[in-house]
């Protein structure tokens, strides 16, 4: 059964990011960009998870060098 209040309405826009909980499966999320360029031609990044913005330094220690 659909629980109509828990839908939320989107409008996503080409490369927006969305943050999807942990327990999303990597197929879930394949689909959803799949479904998203369908609707709306919109290519978005899907992290699972939280996120956390790195500072420069944080970034350069992972080997992600900021130019």
């Amino acid at each position: 059964m659909i629980d109509f209040e828990a839908v939320q309405k989107l409008r996503v826009q080409d490369g927006d990011l969305l943050v999807v909980p942990d327990t999303f499966r990597q197929a879930d999320i394949e689909r959803l960009a799949e479904c998203i360029q369908l609707m709306n031609g919109a290519r978005a990044v899907i992290v699972r998870g939280s996120i956390t913005q790195l500072d420069t330094a944080a970034m350069n220690k992972l080997g992600w060098y900021r130019a």
